[in-house]
């Protein structure tokens, strides 16, 4: 979905740029984890100047059962401490089952996520966007109030650009049906339906409740899950299974579990979950595979893709399944007033000091009420709106502006070394 072609355009830059020692390899048709170690350790014995740091790139290591004893083995064997190895697949659930502790080095997981909405923007919409981007806490100070006012100058453009984004998504394959034909077609959405019931199938499950469920997350948008709902619409027998199946999808980069936040600043995981989609495309596949299927609200969309960017901006973690410190969650009073998200600040990114986010229509009463609300809890906030524009001291904050001025956490962290 793209990663080939990312791995293939560094390879280049690199070669471009004078470096001897760069090495691809891709594992399409390889089943024995000890291929991983013979090709890195030939390709260093036949380089005519193999000493110093590599740039190796391992494609498609998924395929191979236990991939990651192949890259165990190099490390414990010392072939590999000085290089730089970047690895991917096409199950996302097996590149994060097993992330070689203590044998990563100065490295890091990176999420490669599908396009942003930003970036969309740029790349596809060809909006010309100011070069800074903000945190969530920063849309309360000076700087992000400018950047607010220099956006909203491409009200109309961001306004349509969210529309259609809410429909492609950010995989490089939609992107390119809506460039050829103004849609994305059945026959790309199938085909990534093929790769998630792969993962599916892979685990053990069945691929025709988890597309039931992803119905159902579709039409539910917004709102705490109840497992028995899901139960009785996936037609399985237990609570335990439905969380199971939901765990899997999370892990396969296709949902995003949101967890209760409890004001005291610790998830609680046995409350109810709100579940979104990783990406807008992914909205559609029950529609598209079952006959009848339901579409998802416009307003439930909109949430998803403010659930998306918060993710991205709050968190470079690879697991999206888990009640981690510094994930987003959602919040929900005693006496039922609940918060969208609340997201960590970078200040307290691992403790409790966190920031609501409201995702509301342009409704005067509603932006009033969840202004009211959020002052009262937090003493703070943020309102995302379709159209309404009003810097307060919460901002009303339309959501074409908010999701093309809030940072990826990756884009404003320098990258290891």
């Amino acid at each position: 979905m793209g990663k080939t072609t990312t791995l293939k355009r560094f390879v280049r830059r690199l070669v471009e740029s004078g470096e001897r020692r760069v090495f691809y390899f891709s594992f399409d048709l390889e089943r024995d984890n000890r291929a991983i170690r013979d090709v890195v350790m030939r390709a260093k014995r036949i380089h005519p100047d193999p000493e110093g740091p590599w740039y190796i790139f391992l494609d498609e290591v998924t395929s191979i059962p236990d991939w990651q004893l192949g890259i165990k083995y190099l490390w414990d064997a010392g072939a590999i401490r000085d290089d730089l190895v970047l690895c991917t697949g096409s199950s996302a659930r097996k590149m994060g089952t097993e992330r070689l502790p203590g044998r990563r080095g100065e490295g890091r997981d990176y999420v490669l996520l599908p396009m942003s909405f930003r970036a969309f923007c740029e790349s596809v919409v060809g909006l010309d966007l100011p070069g800074e981007t903000v945190e969530v806490t920063e849309w309360l100070m000076p700087a992000g109030r400018r950047l607010a006012r220099q956006l909203y100058l491409n009200v109309e453009a961001l306004t349509d650009a969210v529309e259609v984004y809410a429909r492609i998504g950010g995989f490089p394959g939609a992107v390119r049906d809506y460039l050829r034909t103004g849609r994305v077609s059945d026959r790309t959405v199938r085909m990534f339906w093929d790769v998630v019931a792969s993962d599916i199938q892979d685990a053990g499950y069945d691929k025709h409740s988890a597309l039931r469920l992803l119905e159902r997350v579709g039409v539910s948008l917004g709102s705490p899950v109840a497992w028995d709902n899901l139960k009785e619409a996936m037609g399985v027998g237990s609570h335990d299974t439905v969380r199971r199946y939901a765990h899997l999808l999370s892990e396969s980069f296709v949902l995003l579990t949101v967890f209760h936040w409890a004001m005291g600043g610790a998830f609680e995981p046995s409350r109810q979950r709100k579940l979104y989609f990783l990406d807008p495309l992914f909205a559609r596949l029950a529609p598209t595979l079952i006959p009848g299927g339901r579409e998802p609200e416009g307003d439930g969309l909109l949430e998803n893709l403010v659930a998306i960017a918060l993710y991205a901006s709050a968190s470079d973690r690879l697991t999206l399944a888990d009640a981690l410190p510094g994930a987003i969650g959602y919040w929900k009073s005693r006496d039922g007033r609940e918060t969208d998200f609340v997201a960590p600040t970078d200040a307290g990114r691992y403790g409790s000091d966190r920031i609501p986010v409201e995702v509301k229509g342009d409704a005067k009463r509603g932006i009033s009420a969840a202004r009211l609300s959020m002052r009262r809890s937090f003493g703070r906030g943020v309102v995302v709106t379709r159209r309404v524009f009003d810097l307060a001291e919460i901002p009303a904050i339309l959501i074409g502006v908010f999701l093309a001025g809030l940072a990826a956490r990756a884009e404003r962290s320098e990258a290891d070394p």
